[in-house]
This record gives C-alpha cells, sequence and structure tokens, in this order.
C-alpha cells in the first residue's frame, strides 16, 4: 500500500521581508509621484508607466510570500520552496533509508557542528516543536534540514528511517 502524506506551512515574514515590503511601498509612491510631476511632458505615457510601476511593486511584494510543502511518498520526503504560488522550488529530496540522524531540534546542539549545508524550511527558527534531519549528499555534502511537520508527516517519514534513527528519534 502506497504512502502519501504532505503539509502546506507558511513562512512568517522576517525583518529582511518586512522592510523590501515598506521599501517597495515608499519608493512606489514617490516615483508615482514624479511621474505624475512630470506628465506635462510624458502625458501619453503616463498611465502607462503608473500600471508597469504598480505592477512591478505588486510583484516584488508577493515574492516576499514563501510557503514550504512536505511531501512523504513511501518514506522517501520532499521539500519545495513555493513562492508567491506561482514559482516552486525543490529545496529537498532524499530516501527515508539515506537519513542519518533525525529527532527535536536544539539550535544550541548543532551550533559548533561541521554542516556543508544547511536549510530552515521552517516558519521560524524560533518555532515551537521544529524536527530536524541530516543526510549526506554527493553534490551538496552534510546537510542539515530543519522543519515543522504535523504528526501524520512525522509518522509517515519515522517508518521509513533505519533503526537506528528511529532509536535517535525516540530518545529526543
Amino acid at each position: 500500500m502506497d504512502i502519501f502524506v504532505e503539509q502546506i506551512v507558511a513562512k512568517k515574514k522576517d525583518g529582511k521581508q518586512i522592510a523590501i515590503i515598506v521599501g517597495t511601498l515608499l519608493l512606489a509612491l514617490l516615483l508615482a509621484a514624479v511621474v505624475v510631476m512630470f506628465s506635462l511632458y510624458l502625458y501619453i505615457l503616463v498611465p502607462v508607466l503608473l500600471i508597469g510601476l504598480g505592477y512591478g511593486a505588486w510583484w516584488l511584494i508577493t515574492q516576499q510570500n514563501i510557503e514550504f510543502e512536505y511531501s512523504v511518498t513511501n518514506g522517501d520526503i520532499d521539500i519545495d520552496q513555493i513562492t508567491a504560488r506561482r514559482k516552486r522550488k525543490r529545496i529537498v529530496s532524499v530516501g527515508g533509508g539515506k537519513i542519518e540522524s533525525a529527532g527535536r531540534y536544539d539550535a544550541a546542539k548543532w551550533a559548533n557542528r561541521k554542516i556543508d549545508r544547511f536549510v530552515m524550511a521552517a516558519p521560524s527558527p524560533h518555532e515551537e516543536e521544529l524536527y530536524f534531519f541530516t543526510y549526506h549528499s554527493k553534490k551538496r555534502g552534510h546537510t542539515l534540514v530543519v522543519f515543522q511537520p504535523e504528526e501524520r508527516v512525522r509518522e509517515a517519514l519515522y517508518k521509513a528511517l533505519p533503526r537506528l534513527v528511529q532509536l535517535d528519534w525516540d530518545k529526543t
């Protein structure tokens, strides 16, 4: 019997993303005022410029809406990043049997360890109930993935983990 479980988690906006949104709005208003001020010389292009400016601002602001989709299919986990509900990018894809360690995430335990690639696929690094898994990729090296799965996603992934990894998970 095939097992398929998925979950979508929205990333919370951090200070950088809020600054981009506010800066975009302010810049768009400033440029709109400049276009209107010089409308005597560009009266034919004013509507086109204002529409283009509005579209550009909308596009840049909506680019800050990021979601992560966790999909577990027969023990293999895929994590996609969805930007503005119009662009999907696979950021992690690994078989459950290749996972080397897994459990609850504690940032202090991972502070001094050597990791080649760190993937934060959770709403925020400060959330409750964060979990992690590690695996080794030939292309990218030792990878640490932090995510916030629901119970059904954890159960589907847990069943495919090697027995020693399951024991580590149970300890956390």
